[in-house]
């Protein structure tokens, strides 16, 4: 196993493309100079080596321009954006904060959701019972900060995910995969969209490139109503890896086409044969 990421080949790129980036590279050399003495600042207990924290940078400048559409101007402005907020947030901290852990504990009690293998892609795999979530629970049990918090605390929780991802394969692994599956989902999770908005925001915004692949399965009748309203939200390109399946053999089909079977619970179609704790492999709090 390898002990740190494939390292950033800008030779992969094409000759207008490494101009771009060596722009925006030199550009903002003294900003990342900046940011990392602000992240050394924070005595974090798993500080990255001086190469990787350099090798994910890059990677990070290659996500970004490939979001803005290779727009200098754009991406420069959007990461100094991202620094900015990174610094006033303290995000790089918040996988180390107790706090938030226990609380991410107690929303999975609401929320069924799993840490679920890889896709065949190494992309990191999580999987959400989104439709039989108790909202008004949710909304009475934490406040919208303290939710957009576990918001991200996951997305950092899986960047480094496909960072160790890419440890293991010796590959780079920039990406995760979600499966929602909406069974059982009701017209109060209309309730959720702010936070969701919000959520998209920040995707949008601060982590770009990061979704590979989303899966949504069992769409209820009220789906195409929700959707009506989130789609507006939603980035075109993400809205390409978005794949809505419907109830039935299309769901297994597509999903054992990304997903080999042994890293699919059962009752998606898979053979997961390691998870002990439940047939399921997705616990369900007895509500």
């Amino acid at each position: 196993m390898s002990t740190s990421s494939p390292l950033f080949d800008i030779n992969e790129l094409t000759d207008e493309q490494q101009k771009k980036f060596e722009i925006v590279y030199k550009e903002l050399q003294t900003n990342y100079a900046s940011y990392i003495e602000f992240k050394v600042s924070l005595q974090l207990k798993n500080p990255m080596e001086q190469e990787e924290e350099e090798n994910e940078w890059q990677y990070q400048l290659y996500r970004f321009l490939r979001a803005r559409k290779w727009n200098v101007e754009h991406t420069i402005k959007s990461i100094l954006e991202m620094l900015k907020w990174r610094m006033d947030n303290r995000v790089d901290a918040i996988l180390e904060q107790e706090k938030i852990a226990e609380r991410m504990a107690t929303l999975r009690k609401i929320v069924p959701n799993a840490n679920h293998g890889y896709t065949k892609a190494d992309r990191p795999l999580y999987i959400e019972k989104s439709g039989i979530i108790s909202v008004d629970k949710i909304l009475s049990s934490f406040q919208h900060d303290e939710l957009i918090e576990c918001h991200l605390y996951w997305l950092e929780l899986y960047s480094q995910l496909a960072r160790e991802r890419s440890r293991q394969v010796g590959k780079h692994v920039e990406s995760f995969a979600i499966i929602y599956d909406l069974h059982g989902c009701k017209l109060d999770m209309r309730k959720m969209l702010p936070l969701l908005n919000q959520s998209l925001f920040i995707d949008d915004n601060y982590y770009p490139e990061r979704l590979g692949q989303l899966f949504v399965i069992n769409p209820p009748l009220i789906f195409p109503t929700l959707w009506s309203i989130v789609k507006h939200w939603v980035d075109p390109v993400t809205k390409t890896k978005i794949l809505i399946l419907k109830k039935g053999v299309e769901t297994t089909t597509t999903l054992l086409q990304y997903i080999d079977a042994d890293q699919l619970p059962k009752e998606y179609g898979g053979s997961c044969q390691s998870c002990s704790t439940t047939s399921e492999c997705i616990p369900v709090e007895e509500k």
